[in-house]
């Protein structure tokens, strides 16, 4: 029932815009409806079961390409289209030319004067490894704010566990043991690497916030220093 009332809720916003792109089925997925500036449309299936999305866009057949390596947000490509998911905004590029660009039209799945974006959807970690939850009896998860100074690093640790967090403010330098960097700035979220040891650093003159949620298990530790 609420997979059918989404597909129709897509099709009225389509049906509302100058260039439309047709709606798609997407039995086990998520929808997404990403609006370009001059009002162009394009729908986005996400299958998080097969990594994939299918996606319309305007005047064009629809495509389903698998997942790839992303160091941030959600990055699909068959190496030589590629629809890249992030902070919101939807990219759609045929090798390095980027034939569309869209922000994500919230889906009004609460009520009136409730508004949601989308900061990332993604089915693999910061390093490109696929996305484990824990298989337990005992789940447990912890909510921490978490503040780094100015010229302060976490010191280098790994999580066993699925770790998630949202910069509040600042900027945050993760660096893995294979010399990767990737920044992170207030409002956007981060999808930590599992078992692999990366040391967090601010080198702002800012302090740093942010909220991180472990989804673990009882009795055994968020967080292993190397």
């Amino acid at each position: 029932m609420r997979a059918c009332f989404v597909l129709i809720l897509l099709l009225l916003l389509l049906l509302t815009s100058g260039a439309v792109a047709a709606p798609l089925p997407c039995e086990g997925g998520t929808a997404a409806v990403y609006r370009a500036a001059d009002g162009r449309q394009a729908v986005a299936c996400y299958n998080l079961k097969l990594n994939t999305v299918t996606v319309q866009l305007p005047e064009l057949a629809a495509i389903t390409l698998p997942s790839a390596v992303s160091g941030s947000g959600a990055r699909y490509s068959d190496g030589t289209r590629t629809f890249w998911e992030h902070q919101g905004i939807g990219r759609y590029l045929v090798g390095e030319q980027l034939l569309f660009e869209g922000k994500v039209e919230p889906v009004p799945s609460y009520g009136s004067g409730v508004t949601a974006q989308v900061l990332t959807r993604t089915t693999v970690t910061a390093n490109g490894e696929p996305v484990r939850y824990p298989v337990t009896d005992w789940a447990e998860v912890t909510a921490m704010l978490v503040e780094i100074a100015p010229g302060a690093a976490t010191g280098w640790h790994k999580h066993s566990i699925p770790v998630y967090a949202y910069m509040l403010s600042g900027e945050l330098e993760v660096e893995l043991e294979t010399g990767a960097k990737q920044t992170y700035r207030a409002g956007e979220a981060i999808i930590e690497v599992v078992d692999a040891f990366h040391n967090g650093s601010n080198r702002a003159t800012q302090p740093t916030r942010l909220v991180v949620f472990y989804t673990g298990v009882q009795g055994q530790p968020t967080v292993i220093r190397k």
